[in-house]
Formats: C-alpha cells, sequence, structure tokens
C-alpha cells in the first residue's frame, strides 16, 4: 500500500484571505451606516467590530494499490487500486461590541484638531471638512477697543431646519438683505461654508518669553553660557537680538498647535483685498496670522490695564417676512457680505468667526439629521411642487444657479443611491439603501453630472471610530475662531 500527501495550495489560501477581508470591509461598512440610519431615528447606537476570522484548512490524500502474486482461485481476493482526497475548512469569526467605558468616553470626547488638520492634508474637501467636523459657528461682531461686543450663532444642525422649510409658501423675492430672517441656521451655515474658497492647516509650536535683554559675558558669564546651552533646546530657546545686543530667553509650547486659516483673495467693500483668515483650534485666542505659515509663534503679550470685554449674545427670533433686518442678520449679513462693512481707521467694528469641533458622536447623529432632513424637503417638494424654492436634496455643496463654483453640484452624503451602480447595499427595517461609488458619476439637474461623497464620508468615519476604540479621558471642548 502506498500513501501520499501534499501541502495546502498558495493560491487557495491567498484566496481565502482576500474573500475574508472582503466580508469584514462589507460587514464593517454596513454596521456604521446602520448607526446613521440609528440617529436617524433617534434610536441607541450600537457600535459593533469584526477583530479576527479564522480558519483551519486540512488537505490530505491517498493512494492504495494491492496485488495478489498468488492465484486468486477459489477466492474472492482481487487485485485493487484506491484514491481518496479529502479536503476540510472550518472558518468562525468573533463579534465584539464596543460599549466600553474607554469607547464610549472617546466617541463623547471633542475631535483633536489635528485629526482635522490629518484629513486636510490628505486632501478631503474643505466643505467635507467644514460640514462633518464643526457643529456651529459663531460670529462675533466687536464694536470698538472698548466694546461692545456682540456675538450670534448659527447650528450646523439639519433636522432644525425641517420646520422652517415646511413653514415656506413660496420663494423670496424680497431684497438680499431681508433674506437671512427667512431661513433656517443650517441654510446660513451652507452660504458661510462655501465664503471659504481656501482652507488649510499649519502646525506650529508657541513661544513665551521669559526674559527680555540678557547681558552674558563670555569671559565673566562662561558658566552660565554652558548652562544655557546645557538646556533641552527643544522646550528653550535662547537667541540673540541684535537690536539689543543682548539675548532673550525663549520657553516653548511642550505640544504643537494648529492653525486652520484660509486665504482670502477676493476684495469687497469695506475689506483689505488678499488677507489670511485664521481659525483657532483650541480654548486661547489666536490672532497673529503667522500662525498660518511660520512653525514657531510669539505668544501674544498680554495687557492687564485693558477691560475685559464681555459678550452679549443675540439672539434669532424665528423665520419669518420681515421690512427691515433684525440685528441678528445684520450681524450676519457683514460677515456674509451681502451688506457692506463699514470700517474706521482702527478696523471696527471686527467681525470674528469660532467654529465648535464636534465628537464621533455627534458626526453620527449629524448624519442621521441629514438624511431625516433630505427625506423631509423630498416630500415637501413633491407634495407641494413650487419651482421657485431653491432646495437640493440629498444636499449639495452649493446651489448651482446662484453659485456656479466647481462641484457646487457634488453630493455630499446619500443613501438611496442606483442600486445598480453601488459599492455595497443593504436592508434596515424593510427598506433597502445603496450607496455609490466616489467616482459614479450621474447627471446633475441642469449642470452636468455630480460626484457622490458617501463613500468617502465613511471612509472618515470608519477611522474615527478606529481612533476612539482605546480612547481615556475626555478632553476639553475645543472651539476654533476665524478672523476675516
Amino acid at each position: 500500500m502506498l500513501l501520499g500527501g501534499c501541502g495546502l495550495s498558495p493560491a487557495l489560501i491567498k484566496m481565502d484571505s482576500m474573500a475574508f477581508g472582503e466580508v469584514i470591509e462589507d460587514t464593517t461598512n454596513k454596521l456604521i451606516v446602520v448607526n446613521v440610519l440609528r440617529a436617524r431615528d433617534k434610536a441607541p447606537l450600537h457600535f459593533a467590530d469584526i477583530p479576527v476570522i479564522r480558519e483551519s484548512m486540512q488537505q490530505s490524500a491517498s493512494l492504495g494499490i494491492l496485488d495478489v502474486a498468488n492465484p486468486v482461485a477459489g477466492t474472492t481476493q482481487r487485485d485493487t487500486r484506491s484514491g481518496v482526497l479529502n479536503f476540510q475548512s472550518s472558518p468562525s469569526f468573533e463579534l465584539t461590541h464596543l460599549q466600553s467605558k474607554d469607547f464610549i468616553t472617546g466617541i463623547s470626547s471633542p475631535i483633536d484638531p489635528k485629526i482635522v488638520k490629518y484629513w486636510i492634508d490628505r486632501g478631503l474637501d474643505r466643505r467635507i471638512v467644514l460640514l462633518l467636523f464643526f457643529s456651529s459657528a459663531e460670529i462675533v461682531e466687536i464694536q470698538s477697543e472698548n466694546g461692545p461686543v456682540n456675538t450670534i450663532k448659527i447650528m450646523n444642525s439639519p433636522r432644525d431646519a425641517i420646520d422652517v422649510i415646511r413653514g415656506r409658501k413660496q420663494g423670496f423675492s424680497g431684497p438680499e438683505a431681508l433674506k437671512c430672517d427667512t431661513q433656517a441656521d443650517f441654510e446660513r451655515y451652507l452660504k458661510l461654508l462655501n465664503l471659504v474658497r481656501t482652507f488649510f492647516a499649519n502646525t506650529f509650536r508657541e513661544r513665551r518669553l521669559l526674559a527680555r535683554g540678557m547681558n552674558l559675558d563670555p569671559e565673566k558669564d562662561s558658566k552660565n553660557l554652558q548652562n544655557f546651552a546645557a538646556l533641552d533646546q527643544t522646550k528653550v530657546q535662547l537667541v540673540y537680538d541684535k537690536g539689543l545686543s543682548a539675548y532673550n530667553l525663549y520657553a516653548l509650547s511642550s505640544e504643537q498647535k494648529v492653525a486652520f486659516c484660509f486665504y482670502d483673495d477676493r476684495t469687497s467693500p469695506g475689506l483689505p483685498p488678499s488677507q489670511y483668515g485664521i481659525l483657532q483650534a483650541g480654548g486661547e485666542r489666536m490672532s497673529d496670522r503667522r500662525s498660518c505659515y511660520q512653525s514657531v509663534v510669539d505668544a501674544p503679550v498680554e495687557d492687564s490695564t485693558r477691560p475685559q470685554l464681555s459678550e452679549t449674545p443675540v439672539f434669532f427670533r424665528g423665520s419669518a417676512e420681515v421690512k427691515q433686518e433684525s440685528r441678528f442678520c445684520e450681524i450676519y449679513n457683514q460677515i456674509a457680505r451681502v451688506t457692506p462693512r463699514a470700517a474706521d481707521a482702527a478696523g471696527y467694528p471686527r467681525l470674528e468667526v469660532r467654529l465648535q469641533i464636534r465628537s464621533v458622536g455627534e458626526i453620527f447623529q449629524f448624519l442621521g439629521d441629514l438624511l431625516q432632513y433630505q427625506d423631509e424637503v423630498r416630500n415637501h417638494l413633491e407634495s407641494e411642487p413650487r419651482p421657485r424654492l431653491t432646495l437640493n436634496t440629498p444636499v449639495t455643496f452649493g446651489y448651482c444657479p446662484d453659485d456656479p463654483g466647481p462641484g457646487c453640484n457634488d453630493i455630499f452624503f446619500r443613501l438611496d443611491g442606483d442600486p445598480g451602480n453601488a459599492r455595497f447595499k443593504l436592508s434596515y427595517r424593510d427598506r433597502d439603501y445603496a450607496v455609490a461609488n466616489i467616482n459614479s458619476l450621474s447627471s446633475g439637474p441642469g449642470n452636468g453630472q455630480q460626484k457622490d461623497h458617501t463613500i468617502e464620508i465613511l471612509s472618515v468615519l470608519h477611522q474615527l471610530v478606529n481612533l476612539n476604540k482605546s480612547a481615556t479621558d475626555i478632553r476639553a471642548t475645543p472651539s476654533v475662531q476665524v478672523l476675516p
């Protein structure tokens, strides 16, 4: 009898490994989308993960030969040949529910500005960044050096805009300055978003002055010079000031800070042409525009003789047809360049914008609210079609008839794509959904072709969830500030 065996085919192992990878990809994508749909329904979110898929494979083969040498007359014994081939596969997987305290803490914490910078550097569209990562914009109006200071808050919340859209009986036909009073916060935020034409990030370290004008004689102060030379150059800097013919001592911040900036190359009445604007990341006020292009920036000098200005919030009383713009919209129209801003020689009144960064959990809720908003707008337009209402569903990056910029008709997020050309499909509560490929172009209404960014947003969300699987603490809520 002869026995033989052969090893597993490398091609078979490679094929199964690739198949299991596709299973993890498809399942993870669907788990993320299901949570977005749960957020739309205001249902509890349940996060799960497939950390590993195992497979045990066995393959064996045998060949048996029996030759009878003596005569076989009068017996049943005969020469025989037999072969056996056996293959056994036993796959298994684990499903982990991400409900630990560390994970919930992580997705409840505001996103680190460095993560936002990472996506900007990767080339993520600036409009996706401003829609996805920020929950609201606060516009600060400073009338003079001594105040007063007024603030308005514009929420990036699609669900809150539903009631305003339902109550709109006709398109707006009045002066542009009065349009703000008829809009929802979400519509106002979308307009601000399209005003930012360029958007980039720069990391820098802040430098604080410890001592100025230190006269160090190489002969008399050689020991001090040696001590300074031995200091950690990543924390302390000794710089020679040629103007003072002396040394200045600085302390460097231990961590890098992030400045989010835009470059404004358009001119408008009351505004200087071609200037940098800063989006502050963190709680401290950042006003030095060198943060946009330098690696080390001096910290601002404090002046205790100047009084601290308190901010007075200005609230929006509700959407209505008005004959004169409200105080809320008077401030908004200046930053939105609907009405010119007349500044004095000192640059007052000044306008600043602070943006609040979301947490990962808030991003899920935002996308769920956006789906609900798009469904409600679609139902509203189907039940009472009015050609003058400029509403897009699904939401696009702009409204091309008003602002025909590049990508104005690109879709931000949708789950009702073409099933025949979908990246993946799923069912949720007896309804089918489809996510299109990003390079899947479809015809836009009267504006050529449009690109669907849904799968790109899901890839961002996937990495954000993974980053928080080992989070351990809640950080203080960071904010950002724009200085136009």
